[in-house]
């Protein structure tokens, strides 16, 4: 029940403790109270003594015909002259400890409906004789409903139908019913989703005012009054865009356009306006917040509260530090893309290693590091990143194949110090580290764009014949005066501005194709 709207309908009864409006005591106190509580199946109540202004005449339960109800009775004070009798009540379960109108009546009964299984409640009565003000409580009764609350709903399971959600679980004992709710993930708003019914399926389509956002559906499981805490929930992503109110670059050198070479806008992470995330349409993302930093390892993403270290001084803390400052002072739908991995996997020393001597005897450490180690940091930058931003869509690029593996490189540099074995090598390392991305990704919510990353280079590593990835440069001529250039120059083995460009269009097509779908996680 409503029991705001009770005040005001004198027939209408419901449960305690939703916000009814309180009363002033007045006027004549009430004598006895006797309760009567249902009995049909599990749904009994049990009256107990209560401690009250005055004691009751009696107070007994009685079984009645309603589950999930209690039958009240009094005793009108001699003299007459009551014209209405109000019942308050409140749920001891309940975190308000205030007295809430139930329903107000002309007779000395009531029916209560509505009563949770297995919770406790008081009740107490005021009477009216004139006017509109009501007298002092007088005693109270406390009932306890006991029927069996039905067991949680588990199995619960998303999968896509269309534009739509298909939902199903598993059915919960002592259930009759099931209400499913719909949570807006950013905004926190539930929604209840058709009337309460056995079914244990149900297909939502959610509306176009929920286009690209995130929502978290759970069940509860019912039986009359008597609800179950709510399921695990499953997460869906509605089609469409969202609207974006922020874009966050994140990652190391190949989403910082660190191939792009000097002179760089930002010199300490070598980071170049052009980078591929600058180039991804404005009509879907906005400008984005440029974060990525040459150099970063999973450790440089992480929060700082949670043993990330910032990779430069005095620019803001660790990337995700600065993700989370931007959230907070722009709420709303945001997107995040980022490659990560490949300096955790020391890909740089490594290939340093192949250019300088002999890599090869190297394949099962750096294949261990990758599955080991590297995995485990991205599981748990991943799940930070769900953790702090879990209404956003989050796209992780992957790494391109690094070399042409043909047996004469375009690039002469290649050809003296690189073998065929160490290029093919290097791939089948950039190709593992794809993988534990992808997997890392899809187990936190992530979504992955590796296989098309690797699909879109193929054949324009360094030292092919229209390379996407710069070969060794020994050092960068744009350097700015009065800054030492790096030898050999940071852009080295590093996507130039066509790998830049084939990124953007890899990232916009993956962006395209996933908010056209429903999306689970």
């Amino acid at each position: 029940m409503n029991s705001t709207s009770a005040a005001r309908r004198p027939d209408r009864a419901g449960p305690v403790g939703h916000g009814a409006r309180s009363a002033a005591p007045h006027r004549p106190a009430a004598a006895g109270l006797v309760a009567s509580a249902g009995a049909a199946g599990a749904a009994l109540l049990l009256a107990l003594p209560a401690t009250a202004p005055a004691a009751p005449r009696g107070v007994f339960a009685q079984p009645v015909n309603t589950p999930h109800a209690v039958r009240l009775t009094w005793e009108r004070p001699s003299g007459g002259g009551v014209t209405a009798t109000r019942i308050e009540g409140r749920d001891l379960g309940a975190r308000s400890r205030r007295w809430r109108a139930v329903r107000t009546v002309r007779a000395n009964t009531a029916r209560i409906t509505g009563l949770k299984a297995g919770h406790r409640y008081r009740f107490r009565i005021r009477f009216r004789t004139t006017g509109r003000s009501f007298g002092a409580p007088g005693p109270s009764v406390i009932v306890r409903a006991l029927g069996r609350v039905p067991s949680v709903v588990t199995g619960l399971e998303a999968s896509p139908a269309g534009t739509a959600a298909g939902l199903a679980w598993a059915a919960a004992p002592g259930a009759t019913r099931y209400r499913v709710e719909r949570v807006d993930v950013l905004s926190g708003t539930v929604e209840r989703l058709d009337a309460p019914s056995s079914a244990r399926t149900l297909t939502d389509t959610p509306p176009a005012r929920l286009a690209g956002r995130w929502l978290r559906y759970r069940v509860i499981a019912m039986d009359g009054g008597a609800e179950a805490a709510p399921s695990a929930p499953v997460e869906v992503r509605a089609p469409g865009f969202p609207g974006y109110t922020a874009y966050y670059a994140l990652g190391d050198s190949y989403a910082a356009g660190t191939g792009l070479g000097q002179p760089y806008d930002d010199q300490p992470c070598r980071r170049n306006g052009r980078m591929w995330a600058a180039l991804l349409p404005r009509d879907l993302v906005p400008v984005p917040q440029f974060i990525a930093c040459s150099g970063a390892t999973t450790t440089n993403v992480r929060l700082s509260s949670d043993g990330g270290v910032a990779q430069v001084p005095d620019i803001g803390g660790t990337q995700l530090d600065r993700v989370l400052g931007g959230l907070r002072a722009t709420p709303g739908p945001a997107l995040i893309t980022l490659s990560i991995g490949g300096n955790d996997a020391r890909f740089v020393p490594q290939f340093t290693r192949c250019v300088t001597g002999d890599c090869t005897g190297d394949a099962a450490t750096e294949t261990a590091l990758i599955r080991g180690t590297v995995r485990r940091s991205l599981d748990a930058t991943f799940a930070q990143i769900r953790r702090i931003a879990p209404g956003a869509d989050v796209l992780v690029a992957g790494y391109p194949r690094l070399f042409s593996e043909g047996a004469l490189p375009v690039d002469a540099v290649f050809a003296l110090t690189l073998t065929q074995a160490e290029r093919r090598l290097a791939n089948v390392w950039a190709t593992q580290v794809d993988e534990e991305v992808a997997a890392s990704a899809r187990a936190n919510g992530l979504h992955p764009v590796t296989d098309e990353v690797l699909q879109s280079f193929a054949g324009h590593g360094a030292g092919s014949a229209a390379p996407w990835i710069n070969t060794v440069q020994v050092a960068d001529a744009g350097t700015p005066i009065g800054l030492a250039p790096d030898v050999p120059a940071t852009s080295s083995i590093h996507p130039n501005a066509s790998g830049n460009q084939a990124y953007a269009d890899v990232m916009t097509q993956a962006l395209r194709a996933y908010a056209a779908h429903v999306q689970v996680r």
